[in-house]
């Protein structure tokens, strides 16, 4: 039973195992509590509960009541002051003894925690206390897994009991602790009751998605509705006698033969990314892993920069189809770069304008030098993949950035014939490869293949080889009280080191581990190391665009050739980190982006691209929108949710729930997706 001062005249009776909760209107400070038993209404017995209860404004107790031989019962008070009112993801626990009989120096006891969460592991961990009164109220800082916990006695030879328990968010426990009367051998028995029932943990997740549920069946009808009105059109036309032959003969508009499917996966890399950055309601699998480990979140960046890698291929082939040299090319190509790099380092003083800890690094400078890297190596090691193809006699060609268009006939006055540059390497390259049925792709491009080898092969080589002052060789830890504390300031390890002796203070300064691991070195997720295996990022995306180039005309090989690449890359990931998401060989780690780290996300980008190509281009069961409009405004729609990120209705102050946070979240992603619609209509396509 619950106490409570400043209650409302109500009795609520929650029906929980072992516990029921009411709450009174108090109008004395003192109290003499009886139970009172009535069998077939009649009073069997009237039980005094020992001792007086003396409550406070505000104060609250609860009494625990045992049922005894004989039908006869007896309780036990425990008080305590305020009731806890504990945050998103976090509980409470309110452990009180059901006898008086014995010492209630509540400060002797200890609780120890243990818990495999989504905020690290924690081993034999002792709980902060704060003693209340005739109880202790313990603090669960992670409700999402459950924890082992075992409650100590200073006076005890060993542990007062143990339990494994899960704990919902927002709940308040108690434990009650029954320690029978008599000899020094008598057992203990921990019961643990519901005080404060928890909040529904997905709610602000099912209620999202039954609306959006909703919007698509309605899309879908109107979208019927759209296809069918023109023939009621024509019928109700046709008994008017209005309709005319020029009706019949209007020439049907031109089909864009262009690959939606690879800007729908842009702009839900693009919308996620967004999303994530919005906070992702608050939820831990929509937060960034604290070091080793994976979670949505982490996927975001590597998905776009994939895209980035198919994009250069698109925009390569592109030109070198058109005749524009490879010196033009690699001047367009730097230019790009540099604009990427700027625009970059301009965003990391949105927040804090102070040049003494400007931060060098960043997002849009890691895409910068990835795709000046691959691009390089697209423009000097690869032939023309498309230039003699030809489909039901009809020529395709690729315009810029996934445009591909229908020529109609081949035309020898639009297209006169010359000899195809191979660049050197492969002279059946362009007829092989175009055709989707000849030799190995991996055949033209090996000199890509060695270069992007050796590029990881040095990050091997300096992760595995080289060890930081002070640091064991080949650590890869976040330092401060991982490892039990061993190595302090070895956050990040050589990679960490690096960053911080060239940059100083102009890198990140406050990593994902810094919570957690109570670390106090810097560690820059977009850092020096880390850019080398992000070459290997876009170079996949890089392979899937060879593979979109050179099977256009085949669909069906070209999504083998996809779901081929998926279960290798998922295959050596796997094997790098030994099938662990927190250990292995190479532990797969986004801050550190190890290979391990790069094959699992390349793998899930060439799945959802398949899916997205059968989807919205071979079976043609989805247009892409909204996220097609969002996919042609990438980097319109990251900048500018980047610099408005404070601004409503894009943001605003929410309170530490999942439910605001949620909300918050979706309706400034929500707006970001609709300037991107509104730009596509308006043919507006911002690029550098």
């Amino acid at each position: 039973i619950v106490f409570d001062w400043t209650a409302e005249v109500s009795i609520e009776l929650h029906e929980q195992p072992k516990l029921s909760v009411a709450s009174y209107d108090i109008n004395a400070s003192t109290y003499e509590m009886y139970l009172e038993r009535n069998v077939e209404g009649q009073l069997k017995y009237n039980h005094p509960i020992p001792g007086i209860l003396k409550l406070r404004e505000g104060e609250n107790a609860i009494i625990s009541i045992d049922e005894e031989r004989d039908d006869m019962v007896k309780g036990s008070v425990c008080q305590y002051g305020s009731m806890p009112e504990p945050k998103m993801d976090t509980a409470a626990i309110i452990i009180c003894l059901s006898v008086d009989s014995i010492p209630t120096n509540m400060s002797l006891f200890t609780m120890i925690g243990s818990n495999n969460g989504c905020k690290g592991r924690k081993v034999d961990n002792e709980m902060e206390k704060e003693v209340s009164k005739q109880a202790l109220i313990y603090k669960i800082d992670d409700t999402n897994f459950p924890w082992n916990l075992t409650l100590y006695h200073q006076n005890a030879n060993g542990p007062v009991c143990s339990m494994n328990q899960k704990f919902g968010p927002g709940g308040v426990y108690l434990i009650n602790v029954k320690v029978p009367e008599g000899p020094s051998n008598r057992t203990v028995d921990c019961e643990v009751g519901v005080v404060s029932t928890a909040t529904d943990f997905w709610q602000p997740i099912w209620i999202p998605l039954v609306v959006l549920v909703v919007v698509i069946l309605l899309i879908v009808v109107l979208a019927c509705l759209d296809i069918t009105y023109p023939r009621v059109r024509e019928e109700i036309l046709r008994k008017m006698g209005r309709w005319t032959p020029e009706d019949e003969t209007r020439a049907p508009e031109k089909k864009s033969t262009r690959l939606n499917s690879l800007d729908t996966f842009r702009g839900f890399a693009i919308t996620t990314m967004i999303f994530v950055n919005y906070g992702g309601g608050g939820y831990y699998f929509l937060e960034h892993a604290a070091w080793h480990g994976l979670s949505l979140a982490d996927f975001v960046f590597p998905w776009f920069m994939f895209m980035v890698g198919v994009s250069i291929v698109l925009s390569v082939q592109s030109q070198i189809r058109r005749g524009i040299s490879k010196k033009v090319i690699l001047e367009k190509v730097f230019i790009r770069f540099l604009k990427l790099f700027i625009i970059g380092a301009l965003l990391n003083t949105s927040i804090v304008v102070d040049l003494s800890q400007w931060r060098f690094p960043g997002v849009l400078q890691r895409i910068a030098f990835t795709f000046l890297v691959c691009s390089i190596l697209e423009i000097l090691f690869i032939p023309n993949l498309g230039a003699t193809e030809q489909v039901g006699g009809e020529r395709m060609t690729v315009s810029d950035d996934n445009e591909f268009t229908e020529t109609g006939k081949f035309l020898h006055e639009d297209y006169p014939e010359k000899k195809v540059n191979t660049w050197k390497f492969g002279a059946r390259a362009a007829t092989d490869a175009a055709s989707c049925q000849g030799k190995s792709l991996l055949f033209y491009t090996w000199p890509q293949w060695i270069l992007v080898t050796i590029i990881t092969g040095i990050w091997f080589g300096v992760t595995y080889g080289v060890a930081a002052p002070g640091c064991p060789r080949q650590y890869m830890g976040p330092g401060g009280l991982a490892d039990g504390g061993m190595y302090p300031e070895c956050t990040g390890g050589i990679a960490g080191y690096i960053d911080r002796l060239i940059f100083g203070k102009h890198m990140y300064q406050h990593p994902t581990c810094k919570a957690l691991y109570k670390t106090t070195q810097a560690y820059d997720p977009e850092g020096l190391l880390g850019s080398l295996t992000s070459i290997l990022t876009v170079y996949s995306g890089v392979l899937a665009g060879h593979v979109v180039v050179t099977c256009k005309s085949s669909r069906v090989g070209l999504l083998l050739r996809l779901i081929i690449l998926t279960i290798c890359s998922l295959g050596i990931g796997i094997a790098l980190c030994e099938g662990s998401l927190t250990g292995g060989w190479v532990p797969i780690n986004k801050n550190l982006w190890t290979p391990s780290f790069v094959m699992i996300t390349s793998a899930s980008a060439y799945g959802i691209l398949a899916l997205s190509y059968y989807i919205v281009d071979f079976a043609k069961i989805w247009c892409g929108s909204p996220f097609r409009s969002a996919g042609k405004n990438p980097l319109f729609l990251y900048v500018g949710s980047y610099i408005f990120y404070n601004y409503f209705p894009f943001n605003w102050q929410t309170e530490n729930e999942h439910g605001p946070k949620m909300l918050q979240a979706i309706v400034g992603t929500v707006c970001w997706l609709l300037v991107g619609l509104y730009l596509d209509c308006k043919k507006k396509y911002y690029k550098i």
